[in-house]
């Protein structure tokens, strides 16, 4: 249990930081306003631009829109806790991967909010997009509103979606069972659909997500090998 502790420590003393740094960086609206322009534009010119019709199928039904809504809140901070615990507690080694790869992908985002703010779709109602969180669910938007770890020019990376695929490969890894494989496979998805639907992110914010994330499993899992082929050695006197 003392193990346990110092490890969520940890993690939560990271966590703080990530926050505060994100949150101090939201200041410069007009870059970010502007490369949320430029991201549409390379879209558009890559066939990417998919933000408006999800967008809009899912304000077509409220069920579709609470769904959107649970998944981009319940299936990011609250999830991960609960696997990071169940990882813990049963399947320690990935655990360690898992929270590493976290680690790394929080500083490389940290990185990026503050040299690339941009803004999200939600924050251009001039082209259709609706908060979706704050008109139908306000509870939750204001649990992830808290003003000193707000910035609202944080989209890109997506970690909501690249946090989502780290979970994955995490549940992934410690089951071959086809439901817990689907499971893992089905939560980055849902992710990449919610953050678009909610209009949180840009469909470049998720990809970005992904690469980020999934380069930073990638050097977690090379380190883990180079580590396991090259034990130290102890000089003896």
């Amino acid at each position: 249990m003392r193990e346990f502790l110092s490890e969520l420590a940890a993690v939560a003393a990271a966590a703080l930081v990530y926050y505060l740094v994100r949150g101090a960086v939201s200041v410069r609206a007009d870059e970010a306003f502007q490369r949320a322009r430029d991201i549409l534009d390379l879209e558009q010119s890559l066939w990417l631009d998919w933000e408006i019709p999800i967008h809009e199928a899912t304000l077509g039904s409220n069920a579709l829109i609470d769904f959107a809504n649970g998944t981009y809140f319940w299936g990011h901070m609250p999830l991960l806790i609960v696997l990071a615990v169940w990882l813990w507690r049963s399947h320690r080694d990935t655990w360690r991967r898992f929270r590493n790869a976290l680690l790394i992908s929080a500083a490389i985002g940290m990185a990026s909010y503050f040299l690339f703010p941009t803004a999200p779709p939600r924050l251009m109602p001039e082209l259709s997009y609706i908060d979706t969180l704050a008109v139908r669910a306000a509870p939750a938007y204001q649990a992830q509103e808290v003003g000193l770890f707000v910035n609202p020019y944080a989209a890109l990376p997506s970690l909501h979606v690249g946090w989502a695929l780290l979970a994955g490969l995490a549940v992934w890894q410690t089951s071959t069972h086809p439901a817990m494989r689907a499971f893992a496979a089905a939560i980055p998805l849902s992710q990449a659909w919610a953050v678009v639907a909610t209009a949180n992110h840009w469909t470049l914010d998720a990809f970005a997500g992904i690469g980020v994330c999934a380069a930073a499993w990638m050097i977690v899992t090379l380190l883990n090998r180079l580590s396991f082929r090259m034990p130290i050695q102890f000089n003896r006197g």
